[in-house]
């Protein structure tokens, strides 16, 4: 294991089994038997470090997609379900540390300047796809407002983070449900036809009830 990778899950293990984030570099870095400049050769912070580890999961997420034969046969529709699906399955893999850490809602992810990285990660994938889908007349590119439409997903994945955070379902089955409702409602509502959707997505909100 490369050292950068042997720091993160250092520090995984260090906030759950400690409960607390390090007091500081000094800390983390005596725990794990590194010397300091070995972890500032790869992070300048604790909060870089943070960014790292979130960041990360938007990195595998990207990597698996564009390594699927298939992926570019697909719908914009279905390139942003692919995103999510694949991202939340990534989270699956971390959700103890992910709970432990994020699950108060003053810790959702637009607030959190852990999460900064990530949220750039996250937006610049999805213009590509809602730039893709414009082309495609999947929605429509409406003036002054087209350019901005990808601003609106980092919303709708902090909406399905909080649905996950508290999705004890059988294999996340209502996260899944969220993110095929979400995505739907999305590309309906920049399309032509968004009542159907906009109808059934607020039937499911209601049920959740993550805010």
């Amino acid at each position: 294991m490369a050292q950068r990778e042997k720091i993160i899950k250092g520090y995984i293990e260090f906030e759950l089994l400690n409960g607390r984030s390090p007091n500081s570099v000094f800390e983390l870095t005596k725990k794990l038997k590194f010397e300091e400049a070995d972890f500032y050769a790869h992070f300048g912070s604790l909060d870089a470090l943070r960014n790292a580890i979130v960041a990360e999961f938007m990195v595998k997420t990207a990597a698996l997609l564009d390594e699927d034969s298939n992926y570019a046969d697909f719908s914009a529709r279905e390139k942003l379900l692919a995103m999510f699906f694949t991202l939340f399955e990534q989270f699956s893999e971390q959700r103890s540390y992910l709970l432990a850490r994020y699950s108060e809602l003053r810790k959702a992810p637009e607030t959190s300047k852990d999460w900064k990285k990530f949220m750039g990660l996250l937006s610049e994938r999805a213009g590509l796809i809602l730039s893709e889908a414009k082309m495609q007349e999947e929605i429509k590119d409406r003036p002054l407002i087209g350019q901005h439409y990808a601003k609106g997903i980092p919303v709708v994945f902090a909406y399905l983070f909080r649905v996950w955070l508290k999705d004890d379902s059988e294999a996340f089955a209502t996260t899944d449900a969220a993110i095929e409702k979400s995505v739907n409602l999305s590309f309906d509502m920049l399309g032509s036809s968004p009542l159907d959707s906009l109808l059934d997505f607020g039937k499911f909100a209601l049920k959740t009830k993550v805010f």
